[in-house]
């Protein structure tokens, strides 16, 4: 089988031994091993200038030519015996060649999972991390009878996943081996529901769970009713759209086939899940507690009896420790204030409502910074004194009863046909969180007193500090796990998820980079830094002229990604839009708070001026356009990080810094504060090189990036170059890379 090289799609046989692809109209030749361009879709902006002719390189990437003969009498056996190469890679990688190493990462990865190891694959753009991992895992999980948790930050990622998926199912049947491979990509209630009730309330995903919850036992929503009907006549949820759901499905394809059918697509998915080899998710189906436990249930299986496949691993730490944490705000303790009296709670319930809402308030107002640390002893004993309790067992004994009040609510409502959304249940929840956990040094308490949206919004945290509290249960149970990223500093991941503490053994893969050196430009810039005490108009409008040298050199397309919105403020005071205008490219600029709507149309119109002339990008490292957006070919030329993306050293940053150097040896700066403002840099600075053929500068515009160089990507630094602090010195060097052919 055989993939289109302007869009990756499956080219379909035609007449007189050509191949023709669907989707983008280019059909081709294979001679001598090469694809030869015969007709392209003249719509398509993808192709080489001045070329002709577009070959794929099919040189000899496995063993030897003789390898692949060998593949062939393989499928031909697999007919009669399926089992033959049940326990073989080469069953499910759909492509014709390797690329640069996957082969042997594919085997080292296939024999450590089968020891039930846990894996850390570190390799760039290009290499082929998804279908490294599915082409290593499927043989084990058809052997075993296990099931493939694949979890995405992304929808874009996991349908990345589901592409790849059917190229496999495509090649299992091409070559008749009687292997199903099936696949079902799910999201949120809240992204896949299609009831308008719940849709309006803008619910968060607990409250959708109980709200739907209600609409059911009420009978209130229609398309579950008319699936549970569709359900019972069938033995097996798959028989509903059989020649959709025995084949990788994602869904976005789920979605609109239920639309169509008027039937609930986010119950289909879960109904379905039993019946699927691979699953693909986000993080939280898995690392939230409370939404694993009834996912479980669904799959069928024991988390034990699964792999998981962790994409874009660096991301859990931050989701192990959010989903541990909790907080309470004025606007939800109103909510619950509101329920209790409509049910008539006893007083000192609304009481306690009214001590911790004044509270808040009064904090609200005398706050002069972001956030301020609470010593949580101290503060429960104020609240349980406020509430006329003699001791702490008074109040944990209050909090219980709060609890069984917030059921009785809950069931008060159902029983009435109303829709209930547990507000008492998660304060009551949250106290009992703080009893557990106050004495605690991997816990960190908090007053946060946030702008949002040019209000301000104080909240009462409980931070959990310690991802390994959520991450090591899970290893420990998973039948094995293989965490992928392209960034993700090994040793430090392998200590703050608690790999070696897992009760497995831990295996680490490093890949060598797939991108050709004379691809890639890669420069720290020095004279300019973004310290506190350098930012002033001065350092600024030295840090623009620099740029102004990046955007004259390069073609089409730059992103900007700043160390903060402070520093893109500082940017576009002191004239950087002057200069992108003389440049003759359009700004467009990243603006916090953006809905995701909004900020998908920015991206979309940034991308189409690649071929109009060019445009810049202006956003901030950690934003969802520096890491969770792809721009290959044009549509980012170079990108530069614009400053050290430090975070602030608040409290809470403090705080981890502090636990960490009890725990991790000293390490707590590295760890908590050096090591995630170079991952967003690294993940900021792979954005312009997505695919193999990709040209692409990367300039790190702070002199402070010299002396922690070691911690960039590999791959990136093995390119590096340093900019000496004279003017044009950018220029110099980067006139030629893009302008000599």
């Amino acid at each position: 089988m055989e993939f289109c090289p302007e869009c990756e799609s499956i080219l379909h046989p035609i007449k007189h031994n050509k191949l023709l692809c669907k989707k983008c109209n280019s059909s081709f030749k294979l001679k001598d091993g090469k694809l030869i361009l015969l007709k392209k879709n003249s719509s398509s902006t993808k192709s080489p200038k001045n070329k002709e002719v577009i070959e794929r390189n099919v040189k000899k990437v496995r063993k030897s030519n003789e390898k692949r003969s060998i593949f062939k009498d393989k499928e031909i056996k697999i007919i009669s015996n399926p089992s033959q190469l049940s326990n073989n890679y080469l069953k499910f990688f759909p492509y014709s060649v390797f690329r640069q190493s996957q082969e042997k990462i594919i085997k080292q990865i296939e024999e450590n999972a089968r020891q039930r190891k846990n894996i850390l694959l570190v390799a760039p753009n290009g290499t082929g991390k998804t279908i490294i991992a599915l082409s290593a895992l499927l043989p084990i999980a058809f052997e075993s009878n296990l099931k493939i948790i694949y979890m995405c930050r992304t929808h874009s990622q996991n349908a990345r996943v589901i592409k790849e998926l059917k190229k496999i199912s495509y090649f299992l049947k091409k070559n008749n081996i009687e292997t199903k491979v099936n696949g079902l990509s799910i999201r949120g209630r809240n992204e896949m529901c299609l009831n308008k009730t719940l849709l309006s309330m803008k619910a968060n995903p607990k409250e959708a769970m109980s709200v739907c919850r209600d609409l059911r036992n009420n009978r209130n929503c229609s398309h579950f009713l008319n699936l549970i009907k569709k359900k019972n006549e069938l033995d097996n949820p798959t028989l509903i759209s059989p020649e959709l759901f025995n084949k990788p499905v994602d869904a976005e394809e789920l979605i609109e086939f239920c639309k169509e059918k008027k039937i609930c697509p986010y119950f289909l998915s879960k109904f379905l899940l039993e019946e699927m080899k691979v699953i693909i998710c986000n993080y939280q189906w898995i690392f939230n507690p409370g939404i694993r436990e009834n996912f479980m249930k669904f799959i069928g299986q024991e988390l034990q009896n699964c792999l998981i496949i962790l994409d874009e691993c660096h991301n859990i730490i931050d989701v192990a420790t959010d989903v541990n944490s909790e907080r309470i705000s004025p606007y939800s303790l109103n909510l619950c204030l509101k329920d209790l009296e409509m049910y008539r709670s006893p007083y000192k319930m609304q009481e306690f409502i009214d001590i911790l809402s004044d509270h808040l308030n009064k904090q609200k107002m005398a706050l002069k910074i972001e956030e301020k640390p609470i010593h949580p002893e101290i503060f429960v004993e104020r609240v349980y004194k406020k509430l006329g309790f003699s001791d702490l067992n008074e109040f944990k004994n209050f909090i219980g009863e709060l609890y069984d009040y917030s059921v009785a609510i809950h069931d008060e409502k159902v029983s009435n046909g109303e829709i209930s959304r547990d507000y008492v249940g998660s304060l009551a929840e949250f106290w009992l969180k703080w009893l557990k956990v106050y004495m605690l040094d991997n816990y960190f308490f908090c007053y946060s007193n946030k702008e949002i949206k040019k209000k301000r919004s104080i909240a009462l945290e409980i931070v959990a500090l310690d991802p390994r509290e959520i991450a090591i249960p899970i290893l420990k149970q998973c039948y094995g796990c293989i965490n992928l990223s392209g960034t993700v500093n090994p040793y430090v991941f392998n200590n703050l998820m608690g790999l070696n503490e897992s009760g497995k053994s831990y295996k680490g893969i490093i890949a060598d980079s797939p991108f050709e050196k004379k691809n890639i430009k890669a420069l720290i810039v020095e004279g300019v830094d973004t310290k506190r005490e350098s930012r002033n108009p001065g350092m600024f409008k030295k840090m623009i002229e620099k740029i102004d040298e990046v955007l004259y050199c390069t073609p089409a397309n730059v992103g900007v990604f700043c160390a903060s919105y402070q520093i893109l403020k500082g940017l576009l005071l002191n004239g950087i839009e002057a200069v992108v205008n003389k440049s003759k490219k359009k700004l467009f600029i990243e603006e916090r708070g953006l809905s995701a709507s909004e900020n998908s149309l920015i991206v979309e119109d940034f991308k189409s001026m690649a071929s109009n002339g060019g445009a810049v990008l202006l956003g901030v490292c950690g934003g969802r356009n520096s890491e969770g957006e792809d721009y290959p070919g044009d549509y980012m030329n170079a990108v530069i990080i614009a400053g050290f993306p430090y975070h602030l050293p608040t409290p809470r940053v403090k705080a981890k810094i502090e636990y960490y150097d009890k725990v991790f040896d000293k390490q707590g700066w590295e760890f908590a504060y050096l090591y995630p403002a170079i991952q967003r840099a690294n993940q900021a600075s792979g954005r312009p090189i997505r695919k193999l053929k990709d040209k692409g500068a990367l300039v790190f515009m702070d002199s402070r990036f010299r002396s922690q160089s070691s911690w960039i990507s590999n791959w990136v630094r093995e390119e590096l170059e340093i900019i000496p602090d004279k003017k044009n010195a950018i220029t110099q060097n980067l006139y030629p890379f893009w302008n000599t052919k």
